[in-house]
């Protein structure tokens, strides 16, 4: 277990306070597309007509004792005809003596167009777990009554729209709409922190540079909340046949990113993506490392292919 010394604090304290604060309660994933879409946007589960299982881990600003690291899984498929989808993803976040472990449940319906394109709402709600580990500090011996661990559940409800046709997609979503907050909670009842609204929004784009062969698909991910600016993620991923693809991206003032994603077999792909940290914490940590592992397999034969032969890699 990572254990704090009592001078780490002022260090860490004067950095972030140059830093952009996010009051961040949900997870941070560079390659939030793909199947991760649905940790922050339920309208993107059950989307492709197949069963899906996947699991992420990150861990953030490498060598600080103390830095944030999260796992995440995921489970997801379509219902009725795909008109519908139905998902269930989880997620234990932590930073220092915090932790958050949340369990959330995705409802997606969706509205076909046709050729046009299809419109998805969907709907989100669980519960958060946020506690704390004191006792793993290392501190003076003396009497601190701050010192005092507690367990809060806050149940959480989110909603998400999306469009997509078999080219670009385009979403938005608030997964944390609602927090409700016990009133016994004598750690965070008056902490308005953990009731703040997440917005996010996001495009992508499929470009066919070579039928068959070579495909392009430039991405945007953007993350509002009201103390803080909007910070835009901004990508590119090329996709050569079903061998390999390589990206990157840029975080506005927080990282570089490279992205490298391997298919190792019908329906499983694995996917390592790195960010060179590009604020001020970068003195003090390295960048972040990030691990997914993903399996699909399909219920039927795709209404729209990929030009991968693996049938089943997701388009975006």
């Amino acid at each position: 277990m990572i254990r704090f010394k009592i001078y780490f604090y002022p260090v860490f304290i004067l950095i972030l306070s140059q830093m952009n604060g996010y009051a961040q309660q949900d997870p941070h994933f560079t390659k939030y597309m793909y199947r991760n879409q649905g940790l922050y946007n339920p309208a993107a589960v059950g989307r492709t007509g197949d069963y899906h299982v996947g699991l992420a881990y990150r861990l953030q600003w490498a060598g600080v004792e103390g830095a944030p690291s999260t796992f995440a899984g995921n489970f997801e498929t379509s219902l009725d005809d795909n008109r519908a989808g139905l998902g269930v993803n989880f997620y234990q976040d932590k930073i220092g003596f915090d932790n958050h472990i949340s369990l959330q449940v995705n409802y997606a319906y969706r509205v076909s167009f046709g050729k046009s394109g299809t419109l998805s709402l969907g709907i989100k709600g669980g519960t958060q777990l946020v506690f704390s580990e004191f006792a793993k500090a290392v501190t003076p011996d003396l009497p601190d009554p701050l010192h005092v661990g507690q367990n809060v559940w806050i149940p959480r409800m989110g909603a998400g729209i999306m469009y997509y046709t078999s080219k670009w997609y385009i979403s938005a979503s608030v997964p944390g709409l609602v927090a409700l907050i016990p009133k016994s909670s004598v750690r965070i009842s008056d902490d308005q922190a953990f009731q703040s609204k997440h917005f996010y929004g996001s495009a992508g784009y499929i470009i066919d540079l070579k039928k068959d062969v070579l495909q392009l698909k430039p991405f945007v991910f953007a993350k509002y909340h009201p103390s803080a600016p909007v910070q835009v993620d901004l990508g590119l991923q090329f996709w050569y046949k079903d061998v390999f693809s390589v990206g990157g991206s840029y975080r506005t003032g927080d990282a570089l990113a490279a992205m490298v994603e391997i298919p190792v077999m019908e329906g499983l792909h694995f996917s390592y993506a790195y960010d060179y940290t590009n604020s001020l914490f970068r003195n003090i940590g390295s960048g972040a490392h990030e691990v997914n592992i993903e399996y699909t397999w399909n219920r039927k034969k795709p209404k729209v292919p990929s030009i991968h032969k693996i049938s089943n890699l997701p388009r975006f």
